[in-house]
């Protein structure tokens, strides 16, 4: 019932709004606390301490928690899937978590709730560049669009890239100066993930697609892969002909 549920065309269309809804959030944050934040040395969850990011910032990362929850649900279009779908599924609860509790503020420091929220969001990063490379490694030999091989891949360099870029300059502000430049690479991440996130929608909508496609006539669908009735097509068209 539940696999029925999450491959379902309002499953897909869900999980593209979702990521589209959450995009749109954190561009409207920019645009319009843009004197409350400074977007090159500020983290992206300071948006959280100021209207209208007070609802905003939860509503985005809850938006993209729920695309990365269908996934889970779903697949991303690939076979032995399994541990990304795991990947999935627990990058929607640290997202969860980075919603709910907000980062400090200057004059409370770094609370319990503070913690919670660095931590989690930071591994819902993380998971999300293990889930872009496992992805971009098994769709090397897979039936998948060159254009999703590509991008997945520059979807885990620039990931790993930044990630790795925005932890020293976190932990390390003094080095290079970049605390002072931190929320670039923050900011770098997030729309390289959420692209990621559209990319596996997309990819797994293609698949849900292809299988659900019709075996040709005389032909026993469930003994033969999806790839083989693609190729067995113009085939039997020739043979009839």
């Amino acid at each position: 019932m539940f696999q029925h549920l999450f491959r379902s065309r309002a499953a897909e269309v869900t999980a593209m709004a979702a990521v589209a809804a959450s995009q749109a959030g954190f561009a409207v944050m920019h645009l319009t606390q843009s004197d409350a934040v400074n977007p090159v040395a500020t983290p992206v969850s300071s948006y959280a301490l100021t209207w209208p990011g007070i609802a905003l910032f939860p509503a985005s990362v809850l938006a993209l928690a729920l695309a990365c929850a269908i996934l889970a649900g779903r697949g991303v279009g690939l076979a032995r899937e399994g541990f990304v779908r795991f990947l999935l599924g627990s990058t929607a609860v640290m997202l969860l978590c980075a919603a709910v509790f907000r980062t400090g503020t200057p004059e409370s420091g770094l609370t319990w709730w503070a913690q919670i929220h660095r931590y989690t969001a930071g591994a819902a990063f993380v998971l999300l560049t293990l889930v872009a490379a496992w992805c971009a490694v098994r769709m090397k030999d897979a039936d998948v669009p060159d254009w999703v091989r590509r991008a997945t891949w520059w979807v885990t360099g620039l990931a790993a890239l930044t990630f790795l870029t925005t932890t020293v300059n976190t932990f390390l502000p003094g080095f290079l100066d970049g605390g002072d430049w931190r929320g670039i690479g923050q900011r770098v991440l997030l729309v390289v993930l959420s692209a990621l996130v559209w990319i596996l929608v997309v990819n797994s909508a293609r698949a849900t697609v292809r299988t659900a496609a019709p075996a040709p006539a005389g032909v026993d669908a469930a003994a033969v892969p999806v790839a083989a009735v693609a190729d067995a097509v113009p085939a039997l068209a020739g043979t009839r002909s």
